[in-house]
């Protein structure tokens, strides 16, 4: 690991823990073991760092967008494509981090604020919105609107972003809650089809 990917990764974890504001770069300093001034020689200051971070987590979105196949989304693949960006969401140690650090300055930073709702709620609605209104088109989902499907099927997963409790079988019922909502929002045939596969599987 180079000095510059030491400074942001223990940047990150600074952050993620004491806040964005309260982390000087002596502290980034000190915890990657070099001076202020070698620190300086990578980046211009904190912002530039905390610019690094979001770059890095943008990349890493895109990253998983594209190994779990988003763009591919069907009704078969659905379940499978939701759990999977949520272990990502709440498991990834990188992503956890950032969203801490978000969570955290968006009271204090309306640039951050931005962030978080760029990457946490519109990014994932949005791209599941453009899914929808393709499958609309297809006749193979109802007529609805398909930003609202969105926010739908997205909003349980949200709220347990948050929850950090291992005792909870929350995927179970996240689980559930995808084949409701498939179920709900398939043309009649399909939705039967899709029922008795399931069935069949279970």
């Amino acid at each position: 690991m180079t000095t510059r990917e030491k400074i942001i990764k223990e940047s990150l974890e600074l952050f993620s823990v004491y806040g964005y504001d309260s982390v000087s770069v002596r502290a980034i300093a000190d915890k990657v073991g070099v001076t202020n001034s070698a620190l300086y020689k990578h980046f211009k200051g904190k912002m530039a760092i905390l610019e690094a971070i979001l770059e890095e987590s943008k990349k890493r979105f895109v990253e998983q967008y594209t190994k779990i196949g988003i763009e591919d989304m069907q009704w078969d693949n659905l379940e499978e494509l939701c759990m999977a960006m949520f272990e990502f969401q709440t498991k990834d140690e990188w992503i956890t981090k950032f969203r801490k650090i978000l969570i955290m300055e968006q009271f204090k930073n309306q640039e951050l604020a931005a962030l978080y709702q760029q990457f946490f709620i519109e990014m994932p609605v949005i791209c599941q919105a453009e899914i929808f209104q393709s499958l609309i088109q297809q006749g193979i989902l109802k007529d609805n609107d398909a930003t609202v499907m969105s926010m739908e099927l997205y909003a349980p997963f949200f709220m347990y972003h948050t929850v950090n409790n291992e005792t909870k079988d929350y995927k179970t019922l996240l689980k559930k809650h995808v084949h409701n909502f498939i179920i709900s929002n398939m043309e009649a045939s399909d939705g039967a089809n899709y029922s008795k596969e399931v069935s069949s599987q279970e």
